[in-house]
């Protein structure tokens, strides 16, 4: 069950992507979003000689969004009927107000909030591609790296004329945001994506401003599977942007992406503070506080173990808001508030 759990947040963590809004072309340029409109007067000469056929290409033009693994993806007339493969997305789509339009979804998505559970029956590792045609969506969108080619495990989808789109996995804040950006290009919601994308960036000040104040930086050790298969995460991940954000250092920074840590490593950082997003049915994570050798630990002897939800600390949604306020919280409750 604990494997299971991780390897739901594992695949709960995959996305991340490109940029802007339906009738614009977007770029991304060193990491942040940039937005260029197309207007008239790029798109259509002011003189009477502009033919029809300019006209034409002009407006098929405005219909293209770029994701971010650079692949010029074309946004189709109207998007009513989506397949989701990952909670993240389902998350973000429902977000957007598009989760109305959801006809089939992965299991894992049957606790998000707008979404109907009778739906959420995909098996995200065995993909059922004749039954997927069958529901001939209008979109399937898969969490992880585009492929292409005799690679591409979704070819069949494509033959059949489904258009596929891919996020890539979200490593960052910043990801998430563009994987929000994106979607609301496709989906034809920009304007609730730009509201959503607003509300990150109005945490990520309040949390910003607030750590300032943090002179002395505790150190976290953050768990996403208990043992006795530990894993973790180092850089290059969003959580442990969620660590520095919040004014503390995560113990693995010094590594990269999600690990494999060991209990001995743990011992020899002393952390200051333990936070864990296991949950599953009969788990309490207390047991962290009887682990052998453990009990000298500082995070243990203060008392500073806390279990935060999973869902918000592992899916990258608009929901890691909640996230960054829960780490925030439980690691510096005198300044983010109890």
């Amino acid at each position: 069950m604990k494997m299971k759990k991780f390897i739901a947040f594992i695949a709960a963590a995959a996305l991340t992507l490109s940029m802007a809004a339906c009738g614009e072309n977007s770029t991304r340029d060193g990491g942040e979003i940039t937005t260029t409109e197309i207007t008239a007067a790029e798109t259509v000469t002011e003189t009477a000689e502009v033919g029809a056929a300019e006209e034409t290409t002009a407006a098929a033009e405005a219909k293209t969004i770029t994701d971010r693994e650079g692949n010029t993806i074309e946004v189709p007339s109207s998007v009513n009927t989506i397949v989701s493969t990952a909670p993240s997305i389902t998350e973000i789509l429902t977000g957007l107000g598009a989760g109305g339009r959801i006809i089939a979804a992965d299991i894992y998505s049957a606790d998000v909030e707008g979404v109907d559970p009778a739906i959420c029956t995909l098996d995200f590792y065995n993909l059922n591609l004749e039954e997927l045609t069958a529901l001939a969506p209008d979109v399937v969108i898969i969490s992880g790296i585009s492929m292409s080619g005799a690679d591409d495990p979704y070819a069949a989808l494509k033959e059949a004329g489904i258009n596929v789109i891919y996020v890539p996995t979200s490593a960052s804040i910043e990801a998430i945001k563009l994987d929000i950006e994106f979607l609301a290009a496709y989906t034809g919601t920009e304007a609730k994506g730009t509201e959503l994308i607003a509300e990150i960036d109005s945490a990520v000040a309040d949390i910003s401003e607030k750590a300032k104040g943090i002179t002395e930086k505790k150190s976290v050790y953050f768990e996403i599977s208990a043992a006795p298969y530990l894993y973790s995460c180092g850089s290059d991940t969003f959580i442990n942007e969620v660590i520095t954000l919040i004014g503390a250092e995560n113990i693995y920074a010094g590594e990269s992406g999600w690990i494999s840590n060991s209990e001995e490593s743990v011992i020899a950082a002393d952390p200051d503070v333990i936070i864990t997003n296991v949950m599953y049915d009969g788990y309490d994570f207390n047991e962290i506080k009887t682990r052998a050798g453990w009990e000298n630990l500082s995070a243990v002897k203060s008392g500073a173990v806390y279990q935060v939800d999973a869902n918000a600390t592992s899916r990258p949604s608009q929901y890691i808001i909640g996230g960054i306020y829960e780490v925030a919280k439980a690691v510096y409750p005198e300044v983010y508030g109890e």
